[in-house]
């Protein structure tokens, strides 16, 4: 008799990204980022550095701007062709302190296209002004930036 594994049909990474700020508005990985899609390899993305980010998400539409005291979650992935693509969460609400009112959701992922690596959470606190992913600085004054290397993304709610 035999059993059917619970794995069929997977998508994982199976390497540590080692994700990161670049400079200005580029990110940065450590190492080569590999995996799979629904079981099968994707083309492995070799190291980045200082790689421009993308300026429109997964879909092709452009990313939502974080006012002041807001904040949301970025999802780096991969498609089996080993090029990147980024998902952004619904924007959320930060109090006095920058912490989120309600902790953020990760955004819907189709993960028999996508493959993520790492995830960003970006606070745009009371000093900010208007951010936008791929044309914002992570430095900019008011923006708070948490890079998190991932297998598979975390059930839980992300705050940092």
């Amino acid at each position: 008799m035999t059993q059917a594994s619970d794995l069929k049909g997977i998508t994982l990474c199976t390497s540590k990204a080692g994700l990161a700020a670049g400079s200005t508005s580029t990110y940065t990985t450590a190492a080569t980022t590999s995996g799979m899609i629904g079981g099968k390899y994707v083309t492995a993305l070799s190291a980045q550095t200082d790689t421009a980010t993308p300026t429109t998400d997964y879909s092709g539409a452009a990313f939502t701007a974080l006012g002041v005291s807001e904040g949301c979650v970025f999802v780096f992935s991969l498609v089996a062709a080993g090029t990147i693509a980024v998902h952004q969460s619904d924007v959320y609400a930060l109090d006095a302190s920058n912490a989120f009112k309600i902790a953020p959701q990760f955004p819907a992922i189709d993960l028999d296209t996508y493959m993520p690596f790492g995830y960003l959470v970006l606070k745009n606190g009371s000093t900010g002004s208007a951010w936008t992913f791929g044309a914002s600085n992570w430095t900019a004054t008011g923006a708070a930036d948490t890079f998190t290397d991932v297998g598979v993304l975390p059930r839980r709610p992300q705050t940092a």
